[in-house]
Order: structure tokens, then sequence, then C-alpha cells
């Protein structure tokens, strides 16, 4: 805000290349960066940001396109359909999803665009007994996991991949898509 604040009291040019870190409300990163395009700031384009306020995936693309920085902010958005469309890896976000369903493969790929936790407020996790798996071991990037029912997609599985997803959660497992199971007798028992 300081920063607009300077550059709407001067005609000339700002010169803030010596930053090495904004902070600001997401519009008031996105004002800057477009002064910063329009010439009437210069220098940035390196820094790191941290978002004081909540932040929308859209606003975030913006602000993360227009510096090499590292990004760090609280996205607001908490449904993945949104949070797919986070464009860049590698930066500090704090998200939380909300869906009462989400995707597994969609968990494992939104926790590898952050270097913060995913935290995941669902009922339910779908898609194939890796990815599921993937998601509830992957406790140093995803929190949240564990009580939720899990439908999986697979149609042919090991019995001893079924009992070590049924030791990760103590949701319910639906399996009704699953026409092959393959392991050992003991194995196949169990899951029976």
């Amino acid at each position: 805000a300081s920063l607009n604040t300077i550059n709407a009291l001067t005609t000339g040019v700002l010169d803030v290349s010596t930053a090495n870190i904004l902070r600001g409300s997401a519009a008031d990163l996105i004002t800057a960066y477009t002064a910063n395009t329009a010439g009437t700031i210069t220098g940035l384009g390196n820094e790191a940001i941290t978002v004081n306020s909540f932040s929308t995936v859209s606003q975030f693309n913006i602000i993360a396109a227009n510096t090499s920085g590292i990004v760090t902010a609280s996205i607001s958005n908490r449904d993945m359909e949104t949070l797919n469309d986070i464009s860049e890896s590698g930066n500090a976000l704090a998200i939380t999803v909300r869906d009462a369903t989400v995707s597994a493969a969609e968990l494992n790929t939104l926790s590898s665009k952050t270097t913060k936790d995913v935290t995941v407020n669902s009922s339910t996790i779908t898609g194939t007994a890796a990815q599921v798996i993937t998601a509830y071991t992957a406790t140093d990037s995803i929190k949240g996991l564990g009580d939720e029912a899990v439908t999986l997609s697979d149609t042919s599985i090991d019995a001893s991949v079924l009992k070590n997803l049924d030791a990760l959660n103590t949701g319910v497992i639906d399996a009704s898509s699953v026409n092959t199971i393959t392991g050992t007798a003991e194995d196949i028992n169990t899951v029976y």
C-alpha cells in the first residue's frame, strides 16, 4: 500500500530495484506490478512476496507471474476445481480443500505445488489404491486424512494393497469397482 501511495504522489518513475521483499494485500501487490508493467514503478520482478490477507487463486497466479521470488500466501479458494488452476509450484501456499469428495490424484498434484501442508476437510477420497495410498502417506505435505470414505477405481488389485490402505484409514473403503483380487490366500481371506 505504501509503495502504491508513493507512486501516486509522484509523476516520476519510482525505482525499487533494491527491494528484496514486498508485503501487502493481494490487490495492492497486483496494483504495484501493474505500475511496474506500465513503467511508473521499475525494478520489480525478483523479490519475495508475502500476501498479508487471503489471496484467490487468480490473484496468486498474477502475483507469481510477476516475480521469480517465493510467494507466501493463504489461498481463499477451497474447491479443487479452482485450486487445480494454481499455475506455479515452489511457493509457500497455505491451502485447505473442502470439497465433499476429492480426487487423490488431484490432491497429490496440488501438494506438489506448495511447500506448505495442504489441509483436507473432505468426507470421501476417490482414485486408484496407489493414488489414495500416496495421499495418505504424504503426511509431511497432506494433512487431515485418515477417517473419510474411500472409493476405489481399480478393477484389479492385490489383497496386500487393500490391507495396506485399510491400515491407513478408519473410514469405509468401497472397492466395488474391483473384479479381480490377487495375492496370498492369507491376504485374500483378510480383505474378505
